[in-house]
């Protein structure tokens, strides 16, 4: 089993300067010593309160103003101090704005507002999440991750599993369909999409997937089921790709996220729309208490679904780590709260494949799966839903 490894801010701050050397940057970077102070300004910045709220926001390095019109300029540039920057963290909070940085003289300031829909391409951008939390994106997709002393980095030489990967293989239906060079089914991306966007929203939640064949999933009671318009996310997932070459329909439903990976708003047609609403819809389902239904055609079964009490069929279940090569026997006991419990529990009552997808309100994710053969695993945490795509 991995052990834990606790970290300083600045350490974090090293790691990211060698982890963004061997990167392809198409963005400016600051030096190791500007690099070090955006670090340890952005976390202790997470740190404060500011009308009773935590501080969230996001600084982008942004030497030069490169088109006024995504840019809301300061007269008097504000030193990037920890107290400065939570100050200023309400007109930066979200995806869509930034405070941007840069070096004069010897110190950082803090100089104008960046409206990242408008920019051509994205700056290196530091991200206060949480409490201790920072998390790093380069050119628009998140590189780094600094979660109150852990330290954890993607890409170049930094594998992290795919969940959607992971659930395409644990069902029959999707493992048939899959794309061949990337393993994963569309559907399961859809899934696994759902939860992050039921994580985005603020709320912990449960999604239960089972077979499409499966009449009634064992041990949940149904508060609310859903009769007509249970198809709704197949149908407009079947019109968005409609005609699209297997190779292209990726990037169709990618073109239909509320925003891309580039901070860009995408034009998008009607059925893209409709197709990001559903998405948005059902996301909200997991909002109710309990856990929302799917089937592996993407019916909607129903929400507010309770996971029995009752003795599980077994305890113990294998934990892997998305981050590392660790895997172990873990137990239900390990887990704090009820939802992972009540998720692998549900898991285990099947008597076909099943799978969980679990979000905390800490803004964690993971994956309870059981596959064709019996095999009950649990993969995660994805801390702040890093990695998890």
């Amino acid at each position: 089993m991995d052990e834990e490894s606790l970290h300083s801010p600045r350490t974090f701050a090293e790691g990211l300067a060698a982890h963004l050397r061997t990167a392809s940057v198409s963005s400016p970077l600051p030096t190791d010593a500007e690099l070090t102070a955006l670090v340890e300004a952005t976390f202790f910045a997470s740190l404060h309160e500011e009308e009773l709220r935590r501080a969230e926001f996001a600084i982008a390095w942004e030497p030069v103003a490169r088109d006024c019109s995504s840019v809301l300029s300061i007269i008097s540039p504000v030193r990037v101090t920890p107290r400065n920057l939570a100050k200023l963290a309400p007109a930066a909070l979200g995806e869509a704005t930034s405070i941007a940085v840069r070096a004069e003289g010897d110190q950082l300031v803090a100089w104008a507002l960046l409206d990242r829909s408008m920019a051509g391409r994205q700056p290196l951008t530091l991200r206060a999440l949480a409490e201790g939390v920072v998390r790093v994106d380069l050119d628009g997709a998140p590189c780094a991750l600094y979660a109150r002393g852990e330290c954890l980095f993607l890409g170049d030489g930094h594998p992290v599993k795919s969940p959607a990967r992971w659930l395409t293989r644990t069902f029959p239906a999707w493992t048939a369909s899959a794309d061949p060079v990337t393993g994963i089914d569309m559907r399961a991306a859809i899934v696994t999409r759902i939860a992050a966007r039921s994580r985005a929203h603020g709320h912990g939640g449960m999604i239960l997937v089972i077979p499409a064949a499966t009449e009634t999933p064992l041990g949940v009671r149904v508060h609310y089921g859903v009769g007509e318009g249970a198809s709704v996310l197949l149908d407009r997932f079947a019109t968005v790709v409609s005609d699209v070459p297997i190779e292209d329909r990726i990037a169709r439903l990618t073109g239909s996220r509320l925003r891309g990976l580039d901070g860009r708003i995408s034009v998008r047609d009607e059925a893209q729309i409709a197709y990001a609403e559903a998405i948005e819809l059902v996301a909200r389902l997991t909002a109710v208490d309990n856990a929302l239904l799917l089937d592996t055609d993407l019916r909607i079964r129903g929400f507010g679904v309770q996971v029995s009490e009752g003795d599980a069929p077994q305890r113990e279940f294998q934990h892997t780590n998305p981050y590392s090569d660790d895997v172990h026997v873990d137990d239900l006991a390990t887990f704090k709260g009820t939802r992972h419990p009540a998720g692998v529990i549900f898991c285990m009552r099947q008597e076909t494949e099943a799978a969980a997808l679990i979000a905390s309100q800490d803004g964690n994710l993971s994956l309870a799966t059981k596959d064709s053969k019996g095999a009950v695993e649990v993969l995660g945490s994805y801390r702040h839903a890093f990695g998890w795509r």
